[in-house]
Formats: structure tokens, sequence, C-alpha cells
């Protein structure tokens, strides 16, 4: 039997075939800017599946379940994407069309939820953690996660819980995407970290790093080249990485003090060079936490279950009736 996920991203739509290994056999990738209105977004979707099927030689019979995971807030009980600012939907009754355009055999084993929560439920399932109490933190252009407690997703009375990046870290800030100020993901997400480093680069101090080298303009600093020079102990660079993780672990501290899951684990690309800031972060977060006397606190871990970052969101969306 296999299973399909469907990561859908405001760059691209991802359609992977999974088996029971929970390996991706098949995959097709669609450019979200082709079917950026949401009856072609459907009519891509539904085509590629069937493509993959084929592909793989199996039959509608051999799909145990197709999940899909979208940006926003993803109404299980209506199938509607209430709002995904990146996709410029509001109110789309998406997971009806989809069953319908998918038609009475698969639409009946087809699922939906928030990204971030079926990247969550993915990693939970696939990385063998023996914790009822689970939350995943994912850090890339925004920040956002899941929640799991007593080994159930907690997606909250109307569809929208988790949505940590807009969470306020500093009111005296700017006005985040959320219409607050100061949110978490301005401080915390990976976009954020790459703007930090930018602003520093056109200071005096800056002007004379290892950030700049190979580059001519701030705009083309990524975080390839960010962490490069902060493995080559350049001060700059070091100076944004310890600030940033200082953010992250406030974020982290707030998150923790409010739900103290068993495990809290970091996920997205960023995490690949974990192992410059994640000591500094638990550090803080351990002297700063209210537990911080108790006899056990929370494990902070790097997602470990796929290997492959870009994977996340199809394993995990293939995984959603799980939960």
């Amino acid at each position: 039997m296999y299973r399909i996920g469907i990561d859908v991203g405001g760059t691209n739509i991802a359609i992977g075939l999974v088996d029971e290994d929970y390996k991706i056999t098949e995959k097709i990738v669609i450019k979200t800017s082709e079917a950026k209105e949401p009856e072609l977004m459907i009519k891509e979707i539904a085509g590629a599946v069937c493509e993959i099927i084929k592909k793989a030689g199996a039959s509608e019979e051999d799909i145990e379940a197709i999940g899909v995971g979208v940006p926003g807030t993803a109404e299980l009980d209506t199938g509607k994407i209430m709002y995904a600012n990146n996709l410029g939907f509001e109110d789309v009754p998406f997971l009806p069309e989809l069953k319908k355009a998918l038609g009475t055999k698969l639409g009946e084993k087809t699922f939906f939820d928030n990204d971030a929560n079926a990247a969550a439920i993915g990693e939970y399932i696939t990385g063998g953690y023996d914790a009822p109490n689970f939350m995943m933190v994912t850090l890339g252009t925004g920040v956002g996660g899941g929640i799991i407690i007593n080994g159930k997703l907690i997606r909250g009375c109307n569809f929208a819980a988790a949505e940590f990046g807009f969470m306020s870290i500093n009111i005296e800030d700017k006005d985040s995407i959320c219409g607050r100020k100061g949110g978490f993901e301005d401080y915390a997400s990976a976009s954020a970290l790459i703007r930090q480093a930018r602003q520093e680069m056109i200071t005096e101090e800056g002007k004379k790093s290892a950030l700049w080298d190979d580059i001519e303009d701030v705009e083309d600093l990524d975080g390839e080249r960010f962490f490069a020079a902060v493995r080559k102990k350049d001060e700059t660079a070091q100076k944004v990485l310890n600030r940033y993780s200082d953010y992250l672990a406030e974020g982290l501290t707030n998150l923790i003090n409010i739900l103290q899951p068993d495990v809290l684990v970091l996920s997205g690309g960023i995490t690949r060079a974990a192992d410059l800031f994640i000591d500094r972060v638990r550090k803080k977060v351990l002297s700063d936490v209210y537990s911080r006397t108790s006899r056990i606190n929370t494990k902070i871990t790097i997602a470990r279950g796929i290997a492959d970052a870009g994977d996340v969101g199809i394993i995990g969306a293939a995984l959603i009736d799980k939960m």
C-alpha cells in the first residue's frame, strides 16, 4: 500500500508517493506561480496524483490515503482554506473541490491540514520519539510549527493553533504581518537572520567582514554564505548569530513555559548549521525558563525523522489522517 503526500508551498507544490517505509518513490513538482488560482491548482494537483499513481504502476485501490498540507488556516470541518496570505486564498472550499476532482474512490481517502501541522506529524511519527508531549518549531521564511499533547495534535477551536511566529517578543518594535508588534518570526525566522546579517554588513565594522567574500551586494548574502563566514570565525557574523540565537531562545522559552513539552524539535534548512548555535540556545533557555530548577526539563533537539528537509512536507502530509 502507498500514501500520497502533497505539500502546497508559496513557490512549489510537491506531490510524492510514499511507501510503507516512509520513503518517497515517485515525485512531481509544480510551480505554484503556474497554478495560482484555486480552480487551476486543484486541477493540477488532481492530475499529478493520477499521473504519479500511473507512473508507479499502482491502482486507486493501492492508495491508503492522500494528505495535503496547505499554508494558512485549514478548517477540517468544512474543508475550507479560510486564509492563506502567501497564496492569496480566503474562504476557498479547497478540500471538497479537490475530492470532487479526484473522484469518489480517491476523494474519500483525501484529507488536509495546515502545512506546519503536517510537518510536525511527519517528524513525530517517523522520528521515533518516545514522548507523549511534543512540539516542533519550523524556522523558515516565517516561524511555524505544531503541538502534540498526549499523542494528539492540537489544532485549536478554529484550526489555527501553533502560529508561533505571531507571538510578540518586543512590543516596542515594528508591526508584524499579523498586525501585532515585534513578532517572533521577525527575529527568529531564517529570513530574519539573513536580514540582520545584511544590516550589519553595511556598518563600518561589517564592511570588513567575511560576509562580503565573493559577493558585491548585500542582497547576494544567503544562509550558506552566512554560515561559511561564521565557520571562518568572522566576528561580525558571529555577533549576528549570537544575537539571533538569543532571540530564538527567548521565543522558545515562552513556548516551554506555557506547555512544558517532553521534546521541542527545531526544523528547517537553517538547522543544518545547528552545531553553530544550538548549545547557546539550550543554555539560554535553561537559564531563563520557569522550570530551570526542576529535575526534568524539555529536551531541545533537531529534527531527525526525515533526512531530506525537502521531503518533510510530503511525508508529513501523507500521514495527516493518523492524527
